[in-house]
């Protein structure tokens, strides 16, 4: 009996190793059966990724010839890159289809991954073609996002490029441009800068106001139309309160003409003689008023005063005789009769 089972055994374990060999003969000719398809996959992704680029600038070059590019930037960089992501899209499934591998799997996966990992992505994805499709902000605009503000320069499919005034590079994912509160400083071709200035109060405000207004016309950069405007703003406390209101070009470089206007200003009001007063403080003091020492010391405890001592009057001495000259004789008074002894009459 034990030699029978022993014989069972001894078949069982040749069957599995006879299937494991089996099975490891079709997985390694499955393997040199496919090596070619995905080599021959791989090549076809990677060339997709290179048709992609060719067929984004030919677009591109399409679109410009076409006068797009100057007009409208941002249609120029959204059809560049729908073709890329078309090209790729269609080399991914050619791929995957010379693989053998089946798509309603990657599909799944893909699901999967845009509801969780992907969320962001795809959602900066979609905000950036909202943004090239509705053109509120452009390339070149001046925007002020979440308090950072600078110069777009660029709109990638995911974040835009911002370039601030000191030159810093700012990437602005393109979610926060739907999420936040975004200020267009270029949006409209007109840009109004204000300048406030003080003047003496000695001054008349009549030439003033010429000498601003025509001062700013003749800056470089202010526009005639909208007109400028100089207006009498308030009462300082040392000097009357100017403001002088322009408009420029928005894409002109506002800053370096709102400088000029500055140093404009000032060189023709040292021309004309209008001061710019310095504030000035008045400190007013009561010479005839004294300052009692006591009212800054704290008071002492009061001691115990001593007990008093009996004093004796001292005896009146009896009042001078005065000469007079030349006197004249005067009634007395009652009140006025000298002092006589006690024991006299």
């Amino acid at each position: 009996m034990n030699t029978a089972y022993a014989v069972s055994a001894t078949d069982s374990a040749n069957q599995v190793a006879s299937g494991t060999a089996s099975e490891l003969a079709k997985l390694i000719e499955l393997v040199i059966t496919k090596i070619p398809l995905w080599i021959a996959a791989v090549i076809v992704i990677m060339l997709s990724f290179v048709a992609a680029k060719i067929a984004r600038k030919i677009v591109e070059n399409k679109l410009a010839e076409k006068g797009i590019e100057e007009e409208h930037e941002e249609l120029q960089i959204l059809g560049g890159r729908l073709v890329y992501s078309g090209v790729v899209t269609l080399g991914f499934t050619m791929g995957l289809k010379i693989a053998g591998i089946d798509l309603t799997t990657i599909l799944a996966a893909v699901a999967f991954g845009i509801g969780f990992a992907l969320r962001d992505l795809i959602m900066n994805f979609l905000a950036g073609i909202m943004i090239l499709v509705g053109r509120q902000i452009g390339i070149g605009d001046f925007i002020n996002v979440g308090g950072t503000k600078g110069k777009v320069t660029e709109i990638q499919s995911r974040v835009t490029i911002l370039q601030s005034f000191d030159g810093t590079k700012v990437i602005v994912p393109n979610a926060d441009l739907f999420k936040k509160q975004v200020e267009s400083y270029t949006s409209n071709p007109f840009r109004k800068i204000t300048i406030a200035v003080g003047v003496d109060y000695r001054n008349k405000l009549e030439n003033v106001i010429k000498v601003c207004m025509s001062t700013t016309k003749h800056t470089k950069g202010i526009l005639a139309k909208p007109k400028p405007a100089v207006v009498v703003d308030s009462f300082g406390d040392n000097a009357i309160n100017i403001k002088i209101k322009a408009w420029v070009d928005s894409k002109s470089g506002w800053v370096k003409i709102k400088s000029e206007l500055v140093t404009n200003i000032k060189n023709s009001f040292d021309q004309y003689g209008i001061t710019i007063p310095w504030p000035i403080t008045t400190l007013a003091y009561d010479k005839d008023s004294t300052i009692n020492e006591t009212e800054f010391i704290e008071p002492e405890a009061p001691e115990t005063a001593p007990a008093p001592v009996a004093q004796v009057a001292a005896p009146i001495p009896a009042p001078e005789a005065v000469t007079v000259d030349n006197p004249v004789a005067q009634p007395a008074e009652a009140d006025e009769q000298p002092l006589k002894p006690l024991g006299e009459k």
